[in-house]
């Protein structure tokens, strides 16, 4: 029987820390965006929005935010837009200099999810999902509106290409806006979004918090065929999944008269974080 451990004479199969790469900030997340993402089909592609969104609902969730806005201003270009807190935008006290708004998107595993009193619930990726969305992009644009004053920075394939930027003031605005375009270099020569896809993940969300109120829009040359996708929808559904099991059946006939609904409720303030149904 061979000697399994026998050491090999020949070393042209030499393996050294020189072998051995090392790879910083953002690098991983294009190197392998499987990964994170889970590749860099069509799902994955949308995926990308499904992370901004679970930022915003997050924002609904522990109650600071009532709207979140999704718009496709172009077959690769989507906005979204909550009424939250806003990014914080001062320095970070471990990176002097630096905003905790850039750190966030530079950085994996940057964010104010992971302990703390700033989200009891929270979903996506944490910490990871802004940041992989910014290395997976074209070109993308933040904008924050805390306290009265509008900020702004652009960014390029995870890298900033713009200062973090006082705009001006804003009165009567709020929260945080996120316009991107997915990377061609990673998803293939000009990526489409799919108006019926984000318009039912939007849809699937504002059901599960009857809290928020998601406003939808799409320019109509985007919807093609028979789509029946709408250009403009408000999707709110004050008895959560209740509104969407009975819209779901429709007249079909069921063996209560009404659901069967209970409520799940965060500690706190009493803010209801989904709801449950049955027919």
């Amino acid at each position: 029987m061979p000697d399994l451990f026998q050491v090999p004479d020949q070393k042209s199969d030499a393996y050294s820390a020189k072998d051995i790469e090392v790879l910083e900030g953002l690098e991983p997340v294009r190197r392998r965006p499987g990964m994170y993402i889970g590749g860099t089909d069509e799902r994955a592609l949308h995926h990308l929005v499904a992370e901004l969104l679970d930022n915003s609902m997050d924002e609904a969730v522990a109650g600071h935010a009532t709207v979140i806005d999704v718009e496709m201003t172009d077959a690769d270009e989507v906005v979204v837009r909550d009424n939250g807190r806003g990014i914080p935008v001062d320095p970070h006290p471990k990176f002097p200099g630096i905003s905790a708004l850039e750190v966030i998107l530079v950085t994996l595993h940057a964010g104010g999810k992971f302990g703390g009193s700033s989200y009891k619930v929270a979903g996506g990726l944490h910490g990871v999902g802004l940041s992989v969305v910014n290395a997976l992009a074209l070109e993308l644009t933040v904008e924050v509106a805390r306290d009265r004053i509008l900020w702004r920075q652009n960014y390029a394939q995870g890298k900033p290409v713009t200062k973090l930027t006082q705009v001006g003031g804003t009165q009567n605005r709020r929260g945080t806006t996120i316009r991107f375009k997915p990377d061609p270099e990673i998803f293939g020569p000009r990526p489409h979004f799919r108006p019926a896809l984000l318009y039912r993940m939007c849809r699937s969300k504002a059901t599960l918090f009857r809290g928020v109120q998601i406003r939808w829009r799409c320019q109509a040359s985007l919807i093609e065929g028979d789509d029946p996708t709408p250009p403009e929808a408000v999707l709110h559904f004050p008895g959560g999944l209740t509104d969407f099991l009975n819209e779901a059946l429709g007249k079909r006939a069921t063996v209560s008269s009404r659901p069967f609904a209970g409520e799940v409720r965060r500690p706190g303030p009493g803010r209801m974080v989904g709801s449950l149904a049955a027919g």
